[in-house]
């Protein structure tokens, strides 16, 4: 006898009005099927709310084989395929306009097909790859086989063309890596057999080069921090409040819309906790309203195209889970869609050029680091697809900046490695137009630096220089770059900085950002672009190093402001 146990419907109902009640969603009756069919239509239509209108589904796999696909999991009715013998539960969130939500789950049992003969695995070594020396180690990936009988027994990587250095860490794994490489194209062969000595095999070439990145040796130049400098006092006016307390969220602004996404809050147990939600300001309105991410997360990449808010990678712990999630927001249409970044990272860095969103090399946790560190995911809006390019990094590529202009994107800065940590100094140059990659260079090697671009030039301001452990500091220097010019010049912030963010109101530049060696985080700086002049701005409190801040409309938001470890729900306007 087959038992098939179902979870009952959740409904979340947290400061419900006595007016409202939260949507009651129905995932469907449970069902199974029978292999070689392997795709089923998950229908949500019948959820309902009893005193308003459901605004968004989510769709997810909480258990079952790793095996499937979701086609649209914001859709009400979707289908998922790709499923294989086992027994899945999809879980179905609804959330209706007051963002109240309820949950229901459906089981779906997918049996082997006992009546067919055994077929062989499919082998799938991966996408092919291509590294910058001194970029030497890679990840060979066979996750992507399977079988349709689900009885793979062994992989087997091989090398079978290409230059005579290279070491697999274990042949014999799903995931092994590959060092040792040199210059030249390696061509990998993986080998997948099933229980019953079926095999078949897939191949991977990486491409190993070097030359067009070879490293320019930064510079350390002591920049003395600008003094005797006027000072303006600063107001943050309340203009509203976030439906949870949390800091280090990433904020975009499209359409009419500021939206401010996860970032940590702390627990009942003073622990800091992942946070999923999503507060949304409408500035027309000057109303409220609330989404959720599909995966709780901090540290993530934003940038908008259009009326799209991309929101790349993350973490979700301590610095060992990076997140390979895009969850992209559509102003206009008011909906969610979730993309997947080709390896998982945080800290990436993100822009947009044309019809193209960039995400830019970041940690990728423990295994994927030096993966993640060269790799650039390149989403197409016009074609919908995604694409990779690699970086010429010169080790981790994070704590690093990007910026678009005159439809370039450059990506400073950033951690490098030789022999030692160091800052930077590589710009890699992405040309839009011609879809080829360039080098530049900044005075100085950073890391942790901010970038903003204004009128054909940019300002690549603060971050550390020197090496670690025995000369790295954190600077006071503003790099600008003119562009049209082919130049450099270097200006001094009143105080040394990093992590910062620089804004744009008033045609003058404010840099935010703290240091732990200065307790200055009530005072930022002021660059005036039409007198080429500095003033400091002072806070009537001081901002942590996590605050949200923005400027929409020649308006400055901030939010997420952190204090003695209690985190504000309160949102500010900048004025001074």
């Amino acid at each position: 006898m087959q038992l098939f146990f179902s979870c009952e419907r959740e409904l979340s109902c947290e400061g419900c009005l006595a007016t409202n009640k939260p949507p009651t969603a129905i995932a469907g009756q449970d069902t199974s099927l029978t292999l070689p069919t392997d795709s089923l239509l998950l229908d949500g239509s019948a959820s309902s709310d009893p005193d308003g209108s459901i605004n968004e589904w989510l769709w997810t796999k909480i258990s079952g084989p790793v095996t499937f696909t979701i086609f649209d999991a914001a859709a009400t009715k979707t289908v998922v395929k790709n499923l294989v013998s086992g027994i899945y539960r999809f879980e179905l969130k609804v959330t209706d306009d007051s963002s109240l939500a309820g949950r229901d789950t459906v089981q779906v049992e997918v049996r082997a097909d006992t009546t067919s003969v055994n077929q062989p695995p499919v082998a799938c070594a991966d996408a092919d790859q291509a590294l910058i020396l001194p970029m030497n180690t890679t990840t060979l990936d066979g996750g992507c086989s399977y079988d349709p009988d689900n009885n793979i027994t062994t992989y087997l990587w091989t090398k079978i063309d290409g230059p005579s250095s290279f070491s697999i860490t274990t042949t014999t794994a799903v995931k092994t890596e590959v060092n040792s490489l040199i210059e030249g194209d390696y061509l990998f062969q993986l080998k997948v057999t099933d229980a019953t000595g079926l095999s078949s095999t897939d191949t991977v070439v990486i491409s190993v080069r070097k030359g067009a990145c070879d490293n320019n040796q930064p510079q350390v130049i002591s920049i003395p921090c600008g003094s005797n400098r006027p000072q303006v006092n600063a107001q943050l006016i309340p203009i509203g409040q976030l439906s949870q307390p949390r800091t280090d969220m990433a904020v975009a602004s499209a359409g009419n819309k500021i939206v401010f996404a996860g970032g940590v809050f702390i627990d009942q147990t003073s622990t800091y906790q992942n946070s999923s939600r999503v507060d949304i300001f409408d500035l027309s309105t000057q109303r409220w309203s609330g989404a959720e991410l599909s995966v709780a997360r901090h540290i993530m990449a934003a940038t908008v195209n259009g009326n799209k808010i991309f929101f790349g990678g993350g973490e979700v712990g301590d610095g060992t889970i990076p997140v390979a999630t895009v969850d992209v927001y559509d102003v206009a249409a008011n909906s969610w869609t979730v993309h997947n970044l080709s390896v998982p990272g945080n800290d990436i860095a993100a822009a947009t050029v044309g019809d193209k969103v960039l995400f830019a090399g970041g940690d990728g946790g423990v295994i994927g680091r030096w993966k993640r560190s060269i790799t650039v995911d390149i989403y197409n809006l016009s074609t919908n697809t995604w694409s990779t390019a690699p970086l010429c990094s010169e080790g981790k590529k994070g704590w690093h900046a990007a910026v678009t202009l005159n439809n370039k994107v450059y990506i400073a800065g950033g951690e490098a490695h030789g022999g030692s940590w160091y800052g930077s100094n590589r710009i890699d140059v992405y040309d839009n137009a011609t879809n080829t990659w360039s080098a530049d260079f900044l005075s100085q090697g950073k890391l942790g630096l901010s970038g903003i671009a204004v009128q054909n030039k940019i300002y690549w301001a603060g971050g550390k220089t020197g090496r670690y452990p025995s000369s790295l500091e954190i600077t006071c220097s503003v790099e600008i770059k003119d562009i049209n010019a082919g130049s450099s010049t270097v200006q001094s912030l009143s105080k040394p900085i990093a992590w910062s963010t620089p804004v744009v109101k008033d045609n003058k530049i404010l840099f935010f950002g703290v240091n732990n060696m200065n307790p200055d985080t009530n005072k930022f700086d002021i660059y005036d672009i039409d007198t080429n002049s500095w003033s400091i701005g002072v806070l009537p409190m001081a901002l942590s190093w996590s605050a949200s801040i923005i400027a929409v409309n020649n308006t400055v938001y901030i939010a997420g402001v952190e204090s003695n470890g209690v985190i504000s729900n309160q949102v500010w306007k900048l004025e001074f």
